[in-house]
């Protein structure tokens, strides 16, 4: 055998190992079911199809928008969903590439998200509505409440982002390159099946994202676990890794005309802290500003029964005194 060809050998060796390791994970993930209860739907579009599920008869209708991260999906407002279904007429969407929606292997892009939020209110929700959305999907929910006016009454935005990705060439050119990388299907599967096993999940989860290490149960990780090893679940988390997904909100937020846009946040949140809140509320006088005590990046998971009370309250244009045992809720206001 000739060096060029042991050689060639031994190369494949390296590349076919990791291949085959990849397929066995995600061959052994569990299936997803729709993890939340209501009406699940699919809802054509054309990149593919997207589920969403659909509770309650009441008015105003709400949109839940789940944050970007890998495994992502509407479970993460599976306290939230029965509660508020309760008063409204409330829809959870699986954005495209996470969840039980499709998940084709494109570039995934935060245009292509606000492109789907605004052909979702108008073809499957119709009317205004309150729009709430989580972390990155804040950015979504700003750009698409900019262009459809009409079709968003109120924001709330939970630990949104968006104004600190001021773009520029070289950092574009290094996205650009490491998208290149992370698309590669050996070299971007393994990095993402390293970012999401379950020891690593479990400790991101414990040391970055709750406030009490408590609510991270072994039947969540077991649900991320799975979520995040259906096939082509590692499309759309490496675009958001490589910097494909963000959004520059700084000429957006300021033209928002909506009356009400409610920025909250937990105020231990380590990954968007606190502070970062400041610059949401100096960009629109409208903005107002509500923490929630003892609680991470996700308070309407960690003080879900307050959470769900703001939202009532808020929507109702109520005011009443926070009920005992609730976690406290500050608000508080650039006007």
């Amino acid at each position: 055998m000739n060096k060029f060809v042991k050689g060639a050998l031994i190369a494949g060796a390296f590349v076919a190992a990791p291949a085959v390791i990849n397929n066995a994970i995600f061959s052994r993930a569990k299936a997803l079911g729709n993890s939340i209860g209501g009406e699940g739907r699919f809802w054509p579009w054309r990149e593919g199809d997207l589920f969403y599920t659909k509770q309650g008869q009441g008015k105003p209708p709400i949109v839940l928008l789940h944050g970007i991260y890998a495994g992502a999906s509407s479970y993460e407002w599976r306290k939230n969903f029965d509660a508020l279904g309760e008063h409204f007429t409330v829809y959870a969407l699986d954005w495209l590439g996470f969840g039980l929606s499709d998940k084709p292997k494109i570039r995934y892009t935060g245009q292509l998200y606000v492109e789907i939020l605004l052909d979702f209110l108008r073809d499957v929700v119709g009317e205004p509505c309150t729009v709430v959305a989580s972390s990155l999907s804040a950015a979504y929910a700003i750009e698409a409440a900019r262009l459809a006016p009409d079709s968003v009454d109120k924001l709330v935005l939970i630990a949104p982002a968006g104004l600190d990705r001021a773009s520029d060439e070289e950092s574009e050119q290094k996205n650009s390159v490491a998208y290149t990388l992370l698309n590669a299907p050996v070299l971007g599967t393994s990095v993402y099946n390293s970012i999401s096993s379950v020891a690593f999940l479990r400790s991101y989860l414990q040391n970055q994202v709750y406030f009490d290490p408590s609510h991270v149960t072994d039947e969540m990780v077991d649900h991320f676990s799975s979520a995040t090893h259906q096939y082509g679940s590692q499309y759309a988390p490496l675009c958001f890794v490589s910097g494909q997904m963000g959004l520059d909100l700084s000429e957006s937020l300021p033209k928002l005309t909506q009356k009400t846009i409610r920025i909250v946040w937990g105020r231990e949140s380590k990954v968007t802290p606190l502070s970062d809140g400041q610059a949401f509320l100096a960009a629109n006088s409208r903005a107002e500003l509500t923490v929630f005590d003892k609680a991470g990046l996700l308070p309407h998971d960690e003080q879900a029964s307050a959470f769900n009370r703001f939202i009532t309250e808020l929507l109702s244009e109520t005011v009443d005194e926070p009920t005992p045992g609730e976690a406290d809720a500050q608000t508080a206001s650039t006007k």
